[in-house]
């Protein structure tokens, strides 16, 4: 997905979660397991997903948040008119043991597929936290009971946050990447007291990124991707400690740490025509005036942000506003490879190598053994020497031609990749990769599959499914 269809819609299944340090380190605890790396030690799936490998299916109600797995119990969110809700369930069967609702507090701005349910939760062993825009910032036990609700909002986003909490050491971070004062905060996870707030750089279009956390010599960093840079904060204490300049604009994407190195993806930055907002320019005079978009918040948030960022705050955007703002985006982007190194005191970070040609936008990479991965829109995979940076491979997932927004995962040796319009694909890593199959659900899949143990878990737009062989 190009710059021009982040105008469209930017979020959904970036999806997103935490990390612990109490629950077991083979759990799912987080969108994308562990750390969001997307990697499991095992899957169940020898050479492809067919009708047989089917284990259950359960219908859902409405949401696109990815499932966490803990001991044995599935936990996942939805919405309805008037509450938000975390469901647990059996991982055995999908039978459902219990339900926590909230009730929704106000509307908030959400641009398809993204909505109430679209963050992930996070689990430490303790406790459940799961973010809902409209409602707050819920913790509860592990037996479904609340133990207590922040509401943060309301939010100035332009397509609605979708940044999921991270959950370390006692305390719950959250990204609040929008329009107007954009901040990360932190809060006891024991009472959801507010413990410290840090601002934060304000983009052109916000962003939807969920951190992730990077220790050197037992000093834990949380790495998160903001609009125009890449910081490593202090998690006790918010202090900027390193920061890495050009890799994001409108960061969605997930940052994958593997040792000291973090891997990040967003599309290289582009110019972007004023025709990509669609028919704003009612009367076709060259200038969007903010009257011109009143019936979309998520248009006129932009044009108002452009307007006070990068115009004479007239209430209108011309051509030269408009390209002073989009022109913050070029230079920047790709798929790059950052290294943190500790000295003394000093939290050090240099650019390793950088691929600026086509990259994906929402699905977030993935590292495994010498290869990282990212997949583009149309099913193609590009495979690439993690050290250096060099394209070893590129092909396409089969039949599965189409938009992708869920992340991929893997188990093992197998890769496991979901297209929006429901085809799930499995490919054998390596040196080269091998695309084993395509299998149609036949519904829309905009959350992150999970893995845990062995098993594959996958969300469509009505079910949860469950994969695996006999």
């Amino acid at each position: 997905m190009n710059l021009k269809n982040c105008l469209g819609f930017i979020c959904s299944c970036a999806a997103l979660a935490v990390v612990s340090s109490f629950a077991d380190a083979q759990d799912w605890n987080r969108f994308r397991g562990p750390n969001g790396t997307g990697v499991a030690k095992t899957l169940n799936i020898a050479d492809g997903l067919s009708d047989a490998s089917v284990r259950w299916k359960k219908e859902l109600p409405s949401g696109s948040s990815s499932p966490i797995v803990i001991a044995g119990k599935i936990y996942v969110t939805s919405f309805d008119k008037v509450q938000r809700s975390i469901h647990c369930l059996n991982a055995a069967d999908g039978e459902s043991l219990w339900t926590c609702s909230v009730p929704k507090a106000r509307t908030e701005v959400a641009t398809p597929p993204n909505g109430p349910a679209t963050s992930g939760l996070s689990c430490d062993g303790q406790r459940i936290v799961a973010f809902f825009p409209d409602a707050g910032l819920v913790s509860v036990s592990m037996e479904g009971k609340q133990e207590w609700l922040k509401d943060l909002g309301p939010f100035a986003s332009m397509h609605g946050l979708c940044s999921s909490p991270v959950l370390h050491d006692g305390i719950v971070v959250l990204v609040v990447d929008q329009l107007s004062e954009p901040y990360i905060v932190a809060l006891d996870a024991a009472t959801g007291e507010e413990k410290w707030r840090t601002p934060r750089l304000l983009g052109v279009t916000g962003g939807y990124s969920t951190p992730v956390l990077l220790t050197l010599e037992k000093k834990t960093y949380l790495i998160s991707a903001a609009p125009g840079e890449l910081i490593a904060y202090d998690i006790q204490t918010g202090e900027k400690r390193a920061t890495v300049e050009g890799l994001a604009n409108a960061p969605v994407s997930t940052p994958v740490v593997v040792g000291n190195r973090v891997f990040y993806n967003e599309p290289p930055g582009e110019p972007v025509p004023m025709a990509a907002l669609g028919p704003a320019d009612k009367n076709q005079d060259g200038i969007i005036e903010v009257a011109e978009v009143a019936n979309s918040v998520a248009a006129k948030r932009l044009i108002e942000r452009i307007d006070q960022g990068f115009g004479d705050n007239n209430g209108a955007v011309d051509q030269a506003e408009w390209d002073k703002a989009f022109g913050t985006f070029l230079n920047k982007g790709g798929f790059s490879c950052i290294e943190f190194k500790q000295n003394g005191s000093e939290l050090e970070s240099q650019i390793v190598w950088k691929y600026t040609k086509s990259t994906p936008y929402i699905p977030s990479c993935l590292v495994l053994d010498e290869v990282a991965y990212i997949v583009n829109d149309g099913g193609i995979l590009m495979a690439f020497d993690k050290s250096s940076g060099e394209l070893l491979q590129r092909a396409r997932l089969g039949d599965a031609t189409g938009q992708y927004y869920a992340s991929p995962v893997a188990g093992g040796d197998k890769l496991v990749f979901a297209s929006r319009d429901g085809k799930i694909t499995i490919v054998q890593a390596g040196k080269p990769f091998q695309v084993k199959n395509s299998y149609p659900l036949g519904e829309e899949v905009v959350a992150t599959p999970s893995i845990d143990d062995g098993l594959l878990y996958v969300r469509s737009d009505s079910y949860l499914y469950c994969f695996g062989d006999s």
